[in-house]
């Protein structure tokens, strides 16, 4: 079940994932994404709306038939409950829902890894807005998001109960249901890792630049990966003590995680898969080692990689930025796009003709970039760079 193109699953020297000699694969992915599968790559072809991921679960069993599967593979966040249950549904082997949910529902992943010992910010599940005013009365600030949510959609910071009220007056958005936490005053990073039944072989830790609240006409997220230091420290321990949690995970994991006013970690949220925007380049370019193959393997029975080729140690740093659109309307082309041999990725998802409109999630970017460097401040400059050199044609609407 693929929410990219077939060719993403691929080894650095060009060979497939899975060799059409050894697997006999039925791909499920969105039309578009089918028709550019070259003949002979995969045995059948089903076409699934994999964006209406709601009714997703329902629809699957009956889509596959009566066809039989020993594994069934997913490494998209909203694509992993919905993967658990047609496995359960046809008997397929691989990790179920009780385990799943724990890796995607921010309601159970929070009750567990606070079971264990893990600090998380205090939370509470809610249907309206309204019922965690006792929640924002106690902290002056608070998150509320859904519950399966991903790309930061529909994500509110609350910060008095003006804002609350108004939140009440216009709804939350989605079907999903929501949760209110603790808002956690500090830095945000993410950790990236290779895990093998619950220990980190591969870890990366990056620190957030920019906020996941809204996503500006002509603004970015970006992340660089954190230099030697305690900071770096703490959160590797930490990362260690959250994936101890749950031994009997082998694959990626993509945990969010802050730094508190006084440096103490504290748990965000963790996903079973591989991060998105520039996270699969700069860490395969770090440690050898591709998450989506990690994330790939226990999900057919294999184990996970045991270690790759280093990044060279005069240029050890790398980081990631989604740059969103200059301006609404429709898109003309890349005029100018940067080119050095410290640029990992760059992904130009716009087409001559599409429509620019106001970015909602934060994959709503006009360009995602990743680059190498000698430490973070030669990263973040390089992004920069990146940034600047990027010219578009959009004409007004």
């Amino acid at each position: 079940m693929s929410h990219l193109g077939y060719d993403a699953y691929r080894h650095v020297d060009g060979s497939p994932f899975f060799p059409p000699d050894e697997f006999d694969v039925t791909l499920l992915a969105r039309p578009r994404d089918l028709a550019r599968v070259a003949p002979g790559q995969v045995s059948r072809r089903i076409p699934v709306d994999i964006d209406t991921h709601a009714e997703l679960a329902v629809s699957l069993p009956e889509l596959v038939g009566g066809l039989d599967f020993d594994w069934v593979v997913a490494t998209q966040e909203r694509l992993l409950l919905p993967a658990a249950r047609l496995r359960e549904a046809i008997g397929a082997g691989g990790r179920g829902t009780e385990h799943t949910l724990l890796l995607r529902d921010k309601v159970a992943m929070k009750r567990h890894f606070s079971a264990h010992g893990i600090r998380v910010p205090e939370f509470m599940e809610i249907s309206e807005p309204i019922q965690a005013a006792e929640l924002l009365d106690r902290f002056g600030r608070i998150v509320i998001k859904p519950v399966h949510g991903c790309n930061s959609l529909d994500v509110h910071i609350v910060r008095d109960r003006s804002e609350l009220v108004g939140l009440q007056r216009r709804g939350i958005a989605g079907p999903d249901r929501y949760e209110a936490e603790e808002f956690i005053a500090g830095r945000q990073f993410h950790i990236d890792s290779v895990v093998s039944d619950g220990v980190p072989v591969a870890v990366s830790v990056s620190q957030y630049l920019d906020s996941h609240e809204t996503f500006p006409l002509d603004g970015q997220i970006r992340s660089h990966t954190l230099d030697d230091g305690p900071d770096l420290d703490a959160l590797l321990a930490f990362n260690r003590a959250v994936l101890g949690c749950i031994p009997w995970f082998s694959g990626a994991a993509h945990l969010e995680a802050f730094l508190d006013d006084h440096g103490r970690p504290v748990f965000c949220e963790l996903g079973g898969r591989p991060g998105g925007a520039g996270i699969e380049a700069g860490f395969r370019y770090r440690h050898g080692m591709s998450l989506l193959l990690a994330s790939v393997l226990p999900q057919i029975g294999r184990a996970v990689p045991a270690g790759g080729d280093r990044a060279r140690t005069d240029l050890p740093a790398t980081g990631w930025s989604m740059i969103y659109p200059p301006a609404l309307g429709r898109f003309g082309g890349y005029r100018a796009l940067p080119q050095a041999d410290w640029l990992l990725q760059l992904t130009t998802p716009y087409r001559p003709g599409d429509a620019v409109v106001h970015p909602t999630q934060s994959s709503d970017a006009i360009a995602i970039a990743a680059v190498r460097g000698r430490d973070s401040r030669a990263v973040i400059s390089r992004l920069a760079q990146v940034k600047s050199e990027i010219v578009v044609s959009i004409t007004p609407e």
